[in-house]
């Protein structure tokens, strides 16, 4: 009588042999495997590669006089190939009922196999039902995918080593990762949790929109989650207990635009979106979304509309950003106003719609009209560096900005200098030239300028002159940080050169201490 499983063990290690491989066979036959076959080492490797080991892999050979190209293997065989850490291979060798072999088929142990195998594991590890595995069988299923050009040993090792790659190591550490990971896609764990009353259901959705940090929990319980199947997790029950999402993640990023009308240009900030996962499962009035950018807040009802702008504008701001949220405030600001929103999202579509102005009146026109002329000064002074300036510090060195923007602006604007002179010799007939220097503060610099007023001069009192002026002329330009200085020698030099610019054709008179830095 034909033993159609010797046939087919003969004939694997024979092909074995002719390749160059060694095929040990398994002496004891709950291990899984038939076969533990060696390789040779490859010859000619490179340095880089001399410290590689040699391949193994475990096979399983099933002889078979069917042609159905499927076969059942017992559940408790597949769990040592899949999760043994060496290439796994299940070879089919049908002989049609003749004592040679006519076809092989070889299947490779991929992750698409883990995969499946692991998830049937699980399953009925899960379920009530009996979980024997070496009575539970799975189908195995092959085509002429599988099938070797020719039954013999050459072909049988072509297919193991393209199985492998060029490392056995990397391919192992690859296997690891994906026995590891694989089943967990959608998640490893769901979480079930209650929480009373209506104050806390809003909590909780400010909890998962980034706004609140924490929420009570009446009740919560966790499951492990893997291929889709649940498990109970004894170490996540509670009667009680406090939800809180400290790594949120925007539902994505993208760029706001508020806009007059749909023809204007707008006002376009970078933001993040969130979406709470709750709104669903909530009534309509208490659902919320969040837009945040670098310094406003948007919450909004999506069904309603109701919605509500939290501004964030006291600590220092790059300049062009402060003059861009001020530009915002105030078109929100403008009454009886529609503002149109344009979201655009990444992995998103656009979102459109429509908030109403509020009817309070815009505080900070000043300042905004301090901040036009503060860029103007940094445009002016061509500052590579970013400038950060506060509200705070533009209410307070409000005037200064504007009158030191109008000396720098070359503008026709009246000057008026009042100055004593208590040397004897001052002669009034002449033209004076008076030198100054002034400084303004803005955020985290500083801005100076050495200029000069030439006109006709008065004696307005014993030793006491005023001089008027349509033209100044600024000399030199200097800036710093905030927290740096310049020498005063450095600016006694440069005064004194353009004294000795201006001594020729007028009375200079200087009205900068060169003792010190004003």
């Amino acid at each position: 009588m034909r033993d159609l499983g010797l046939m087919g063990e003969n004939t694997f290690s024979l092909w074995c042999a002719e390749a160059g491989l060694v095929a040990n066979p398994s002496n004891i036959d709950k291990t899984g495997w038939d076969f533990f076959v060696e390789f040779p080492f490859k010859t000619g490797v490179i340095p880089s590669q001399v410290h590689r080991p040699a391949f193994e892999c475990k096979v399983q050979v099933k002889s078979t006089d069917k042609t159905d190209r499927s076969l059942q293997i017992t559940l408790s065989n597949l769990r040592r190939l899949v999760t043994g850490q060496m290439p796994a291979f299940l070879v089919f060798i049908e002989f049609d009922g003749k004592e040679v072999a006519q076809r092989a088929f070889v299947v490779h142990v991929d992750n698409d196999l883990i995969s499946k195998v692991l998830r049937k594991l699980h399953k009925i590890e899960q379920s009530d039902d009996e979980n024997n595995f070496h009575k539970r069988k799975m189908t195995i299923h092959y085509d002429d995918r599988n099938r070797l050009e020719k039954a013999n040993g050459e072909f049988l090792k072509r297919y193991f080593e393209d199985s492998i790659g060029d490392d056995i190591s990397s391919y192992i550490l690859k296997k690891k990762t994906h026995l590891e990971s694989t089943g967990y896609e959608e998640g490893y764990k769901q979480i079930t949790f209650e929480t009373k009353g209506e104050e806390n259901l809003k909590r909780l959705i400010d909890v998962s929109l980034g706004i609140e940090e924490e929420v009570e929990l009446s009740s919560f319980k966790g499951m492990d989650k893997r291929f889709g199947v649940l498990s109970e997790d004894a170490r996540l029950k509670s009667e009680s207990g406090k939800l809180s999402m400290p790594n949120l993640k925007p539902t994505a990023v993208g760029e706001i635009n508020f806009r007059y009308d749909r023809l204007s240009t707008g006002l376009v900030y970078k933001c993040h979106y969130f979406n709470s996962p709750f709104n669903q499962m909530v009534n309509e009035d208490l659902q919320r979304i969040r837009i945040k950018g670098d310094f406003f807040e948007i919450l909004m009802n999506p069904r309603t509309g109701a919605s509500k702008f939290n501004f964030s504008l006291s600590d220092r701001m790059e300049l062009q950003a402060l003059r861009k949220a001020l530009k915002l405030l105030k078109l929100l600001s403008c009454p009886k106003r529609t503002i149109d929103i344009e979201l655009n999202l990444e992995s998103l579509r656009k979102i459109n719609f429509k908030l109403s102005s509020s009817e309070l009146e815009f505080e900070f026109p000043d300042e905004l009209e301090a901040l036009d002329k503060a860029a103007n000064i940094v445009k002016v002074f061509d500052v590579e560096d970013s400038v950060y300036v506060s509200l705070d510090e533009l209410s307070k060195f409000q005037i200064r900005i504007m009158q030191f923007s109008d000396i720098i602006s070359n503008s026709d604007s009246f000057m008026r200098v009042e100055f004593s002179i208590k040397e004897p010799g001052f002669e009034t007939n002449n033209e004076a030239a008076c030198i100054s220097l002034v400084t303004v503060p803005i955020g985290s610099h500083i801005f100076g300028v050495i200029f000069v007023v030439a006109g006709s001069v008065k004696e307005e009192s014993e030793n006491r002159y005023s001089l008027t002026s349509n033209t100044i002329m600024v000399e030199r330009k200097m800036v710093c940080k905030i927290d740096e200085t310049i020498e005063s020698d450095i600016l006694t030099a440069e005064v004194e050169e353009i004294e000795d610019k201006y001594k020729s054709r007028y009375s200079v008179v200087n009205l900068f201490e060169k003792s010190k830095k004003e």
